[in-house]
Order: C-alpha cells, then structure tokens, then sequence
C-alpha cells in the first residue's frame, strides 16, 4: 500500500511537471504579439513563429496579424532565412496588401531572392529564375516606384549571368571544344566584372 502511494505521488509529481512546460493556450492577442516581439528581439525565431501560429489560431481576426507578418519577415531575412521570409510577405499580400501594397510586396520579394544569392558559382538557376520574376514585376507594374531598384538587380543578375557563362565559354575553348564554346559564350558590349568568389571556393566549381 505505502508502495502505491509513493508510485501515485511520483506519477503526479511527474504529470505537474510535464504540464508545466506545455506551451500555454488561450491566451490574449497581445499576450502572443508581445511573446512574438520579445522573440524576435532574442533571435529565437522559431519559438516566435510558434507563437504566431498561436495568435492566428486563437485570434484570427486580430489587427495585431499583419504587424507581425512583417516583422516575422524582416526577422527572417536579417537571419537568412530567406524561405520563410518570403512566406511571411505572400502571406501579407495575399491576406492585408492594397493596391500599392502589392508592389511594395513584389518588391520585396524580389529584393529577398536577391540577397538569397549568396554564390553566382553554385545559384544559376536560381540567378535565372530570379531575373524572369524581377522582369514580369516590372511588365506588371511598369508605374512602380520600385523599378528603379529592381532594375538595378536585374542588371546586376544578368551581368552575373554573362560573366559565369563567358568563363565555361573559355574553359571549352581551352580544351578546344568550340561547339560548346558556342552554346555558352555571349557577346556584349557591356564590361562585366566577374563576380568575387573567394579563391578557396572557386577551387571546388571547377
């Protein structure tokens, strides 16, 4: 008997504890938005997304929702995270944005795809696929005051672009293979400076 008693008291003892690191619930929409606030100003973004989530399922009509769609998005670019950055920004636009919103939210993708580019050797795709969504950005929206700046980008991609391909160009020829030479090698007017790639890396993309 005293056996079951002291296994009766270790089993709650352990059901108090395991309840006390449960995550908290019905909380208020300012209890979640300051628990996301304080988060992101600790770089403990996962447990801020956590508490989003919270707030969206507790409150989905809260005005604080949009607030932190984009501080969740702005604390995610500057930890590069750029996926999850860009989810919180559709998520605005799909959801909050007007008219000018939008390009403001087209933008801002665009400039996080941008900054997820971190090596022209290994993002090609990436580079490419980046440039067509810049270019349909500025079809769309050719009166936006982002234009200027995605043009920039645009620019700056294909001039990558140009560089890394010109250089399998001269690898080909080389080794005196002009065909593929041909199919990479694009002629411009433009001078083009390669992209800077420390000398350590280079030695593994070629």
């Amino acid at each position: 008997m005293k056996y079951l008693k002291s296994l009766s008291f270790g089993l709650l003892a352990l059901s108090f504890l395991g309840c006390s690191h449960k995550e908290p619930s019905h909380q208020t929409a300012l209890f979640w938005h300051s628990s996301i606030y304080k988060n992101i100003e600790i770089k403990n973004l996962d447990l801020s997304d956590e508490r989003f989530t919270s707030l969206e399922i507790e409150h989905p009509l809260s005005p604080f929702i949009p607030i932190d769609l984009l501080n969740l998005a702005q604390a995610h670019i500057e930890n590069d995270e750029f996926q999850l950055a860009e989810y919180y920004i559709n998520e605005y636009e799909k959801r909050y944005a007007n008219k000018e919103e939008i390009k403001w939210c087209e933008y801002k993708k665009a400039k996080i795809r941008f900054q997820s580019i971190t090596n022209a050797y290994t993002n090609q795709n990436k580079i490419e696929n980046t440039i067509n969504f810049i270019s349909n950005i500025i079809e769309k929206y050719p009166d936006s005051i982002y234009n200027y700046e995605l043009n920039t980008m645009r620019e700056k991609l294909i001039d990558t672009k140009i560089s890394f391909n010109n250089q399998i160009a001269n690898l080909y020829k080389k080794l005196d293979k002009p065909k593929s030479a041909e199919l990479y090698e694009i002629n411009t007017t433009k001078k083009i400076i390669p992209p800077q790639v420390p000398w350590y890396k280079r030695l593994f993309y070629w």
